[in-house]
């Protein structure tokens, strides 16, 4: 690598912890709150009117240059669809698709947690992460039960910042929280098109953890490819 790594960024979902649906989750609470406003589904049609919400979110999405779009938005966009915008508050039912993921938080990968301990005192580290529609205050929440939100020392979220993964106002908050330059710093990730060309383009190093088999162009290329968390105590050993 030939520089010395001060920094580590990780990303979550499928790097850290393993990502799940929680529409089994989501779609009874969306019933109930349909019902309570006087709106009869049966399941065809409600799981219709849920897939709609994430529909319109992956199109404004692409449009709109990676900018994340938040719940309230989505919750807002399934509720127009079954005639009840401006009728009722949907505030209780953007918070019940927040916090889904609570009734069955998703489970560390093996080697998190032991990747951290071994980098703590050595590098300065950072998550990074794509939310959806589980926001940075329930993802806190939850690394904090795990008791290992206490490892980072910047955690970067799209609802928060307001932009996605590979735009690269993330990756660049991050490095400046950090305090380090773009060359001093590791990105970790399992999305080439997302974690390896957005840290590649912020002028970061990156390791593709692969969890799957991904085509890329040579230009989007990892520097390295790992297949488990802890190879990347090796790498930043290697490049002090």
């Amino acid at each position: 690598m030939g520089n010395l790594i001060r920094a580590v960024t990780f990303d979550l979902w499928n790097t850290l912890v393993h990502n799940r649906n929680y529409g089994e989750f989501r779609l009874p609470k969306l019933k109930e709150f349909l019902r309570a406003n006087g709106v009869e589904l049966d399941d065809a049609r409600l799981l219709e009117v849920y897939q709609a919400g994430f529909r319109y979110s992956s199109e404004l999405h692409r449009a709109s240059g990676r900018r994340h779009v938040h719940t309230g938005e989505i919750v807002g966009h399934v509720v127009d669809q079954v005639g009840l915008s401006g009728r009722c508050d949907w505030t209780p039912l953007v918070e019940s698709y927040e916090e889904a993921i609570l009734s069955e938080p998703p489970r560390l990968r093996d080697g998190a947690r032991d990747t951290l301990e071994a980098l703590r005192g050595r590098v300065r580290m950072g998550l990074i992460s794509d939310t959806g529609t589980s926001p940075g205050r329930v993802v806190r929440r939850i690394l904090n039960d795990y008791s290992v939100l206490q490892y980072f020392d910047v955690t970067v979220f799209s609802d928060e910042v307001g932009y996605c993964k590979p735009n690269e106002v993330v990756f660049r908050l991050a490095l400046e929280t950090l305090g380090v330059e773009p060359g001093e710093a590791l990105h970790v990730g399992d999305l080439l098109k997302n974690d390896v060309a957005g840290a590649k383009r912020a002028g970061m190093h990156t390791a593709w953890l692969k969890t799957t088999d991904q085509e890329y162009p040579p230009e989007d290329a990892p520097e390295y490819i790992i297949t488990s968390l802890t190879e990347i105590i090796g790498i930043v050993e290697s490049a002090g």
